[in-house]
């Protein structure tokens, strides 16, 4: 049987369509000024890859490292 996070982290994959072998590792949402700025963190292998509003920022060595550039993205683009 699955937990209630496996199968969030399911509804989350699909709603974003992330490519096949990606899990979600942490789903952000109500970011920005307006908190209408979704993210989320996804892990393929060793890489992780961070997604702004459904579309691919950069891909990062570790989680640490994609939630810092997450915090800096929104502070630089003003969102």
């Amino acid at each position: 049987m699955k937990t209630f996070k496996e199968s969030f982290d399911i509804i989350i994959e699909k709603k974003m369509k992330l490519p096949s072998g990606e899990k979600v590792v942490k789903e952000l949402s109500r970011l920005g000024k307006k908190k209408n700025v979704t993210a989320v963190i996804s892990k393929k292998g060793s890489k992780f890859n961070l997604y702004v509003d459904g579309q691919m920022v950069d891909g990062f060595k570790d989680e640490k490292s994609a939630d810092k550039a997450l915090k800096e993205f929104i502070k630089v683009m003003g969102i």
